[in-house]
């Protein structure tokens, strides 16, 4: 009769650790949660596609134009490195629904952020090299869809591929809808956007 027991009781052990290591599976890792542990959070799946009705100019303004993509956002050596992509939606000569090669592009921020906080900034044709430049806060007289002060990213698209820019700060800022803005060619022309960009929760955020 001892054995029937001890089975039975082997049994109600092994399911009840099962029982443990799946609830430990489905337990999210603090590590990898957390915005200060020092890993890249890709944020892909933010992206917009739709934006604020904007003001155009040169041609009718397409806030969908070009695709405008949060790649990563990472905490290195202390410093909070944001990485974007822009990529063109239908490449062509601006007519028949096409768009033309973006000469460039410019953001705004959320109402806490402080232009102290920037560190450094860069754009690159693939993500790895990168070309820094000395970033500024200030209106774009090239185009007339924001008049305000932005940074401004001065580097454009070619054809179908992605471009990347990227700013590192020193504060931990969250993702929030973000507006900015893009300048093409004549037939674009340019327009505004609402796009994943630096900010508070009290800006929206979307993290």
């Amino acid at each position: 009769m001892k054995t029937p027991r001890l089975l039975f009781a082997s049994f109600i052990a092994v399911v009840i650790a099962a029982t443990a290591c799946q609830k430990n599976a489905h337990t999210p890792n603090p590590e990898s949660t957390t915005r200060n542990a020092g890993v890249t959070m890709p944020v892909s799946s933010l992206m917009y596609t739709g934006g604020l009705s904007g003001r155009g100019t040169a041609g009718t303004c397409n806030p969908t134009a070009y695709i405008i993509t949060l790649e990563s956002r990472s905490l290195v050596n202390g410093k909070w490195e944001w990485v974007w992509s822009v990529q063109n939606s239908n490449p062509g000569n601006g007519n028949n629904g096409t768009v033309q090669n973006l000469s460039h592009w410019g953001m705004q921020f959320g109402s806490c952020f402080t232009w102290s906080s920037v560190v450094s900034a860069a754009y690159s044709a693939d993500g790895a090299t990168w070309t820094g430049f000395t970033p500024l806060f200030q209106a774009d007289p090239s185009q007339a869809c924001m008049t305000t002060p932005v940074l401004k990213f001065n580097y454009g698209t070619a054809g179908s591929a992605k471009s990347y820019y990227k700013l590192v700060v020193d504060r931990d800022y969250q993702v929030v809808g973000t507006p900015g803005y893009y300048k093409s060619g004549a037939n674009t022309g340019c327009c505004t956007f609402t796009f994943p960009g630096m900010g508070c929760g009290d800006d929206g955020d979307i993290r």
